[in-house]
């Protein structure tokens, strides 16, 4: 351009009666997002307040539709909507829409929180456990099951059908006195927990349910070093932690996987770590 002369500004999009309208662009884009999921305006509306975080009803759908322009945020869940695999809100297939959608970029890792006690803060293990059919549990103390869920509960699911497998480091076998001593307890304090967690199994739950419902639980000891902490429930939800050197295990980050596809991804390795280690387990 030749200084001294003025710029002119070419419109991609027209001008006058030829003119684009975004307006209509953005209000198809939701229709055709709707369209696409062949759900009602009642149905889109709780699929994108999941998204979105804040209220969206029929009415806000219809106008996004018809006549009002579409935030931008709205028409970032559409196109999310468009481009993944539907949650499925009904149950607790998906804990809420945005984590299976983004999850899918993550193969199967659907959520990360820094410590187990946010975790639990947001997915609270009643939640986890409501309407399981198998619960697999390997770790150390398994204080989120036997601690914090409720022995009533538990007992109530395994008459209903449900088989629980529980797997706790040796109390005051070798290698849990490693861990005391490295997260810095006295001699015993975490094998007292576990032994009491272990009692707490076998005289609250397995021992006040029906001879039938006895038969659905397993509980088994190991003395290898601790790794993981590993909850799977009915082969499809995972929640697992890592043992941090000195860090206690509530501390630890808890990562939550669901599983996507029939064979690997992370779901399928924890899967496999509490089968091999269940292969090479003691009686309890």
């Amino acid at each position: 351009m030749t200084t001294g002369q003025e710029a002119t500004v070419i419109s991609m999009f027209g001008s006058g009666p030829n003119r684009l309208d975004l307006g209509e662009v953005a209000r198809n884009q939701v229709a055709a997002a709707r369209s696409a999921r062949s759900m009602t305006e009642e149905e889109f509306a709780a699929l994108l307040e999941s998204l979105l975080g804040w209220p969206v009803g029929a009415g806000l759908v219809k106008a996004w539709e018809q006549n009002a322009a579409p935030p931008g945020d709205v028409l970032v869940a559409c196109e999310l909507i468009v481009r993944q695999s539907p949650p499925d809100l009904s149950n607790r297939q998906a804990f809420d829409a945005a984590a299976q959608v983004m999850g899918d970029r993550f193969v199967d890792l659907e959520a990360v929180y820094s410590t187990r006690s946010e975790f639990q803060a947001k997915l609270p293990i009643s939640d986890l456990l409501e309407g399981a059919k198998e619960i697999r549990a390997c770790g150390l103390s398994l204080n989120m099951l036997c601690q914090s869920y409720s022995d009533v509960r538990l007992r109530e699911l395994i008459e209903e059908g449900t088989t629980l497998r529980c797997l706790f480091l040796k109390p005051y076998g070798h290698f849990i006195r490693e861990r005391e001593q490295e997260e810095g307890y006295p001699e015993n304090r975490l094998s007292d927990l576990t032994a009491m967690n272990l009692m707490i199994l076998r005289e609250h739950v397995a021992a006040r349910v029906s001879p039938e419902a006895q038969g659905r639980i397993e509980i088994g000891v190991y003395d290898e070093p601790i790794r993981f902490n590993v909850l799977l429930i009915d082969a499809e939800l995972c929640v697992a932690q890592t043992y941090l050197p000195q860090a206690r295990g509530v501390d630890s980050p808890t990562f939550v996987i669901r599983k996507r596809r029939p064979t690997g991804g992370l779901y399928a390795s924890f899967e496999q770590v509490f089968s091999a280690m269940w292969e090479r387990r003691e009686p309890a």
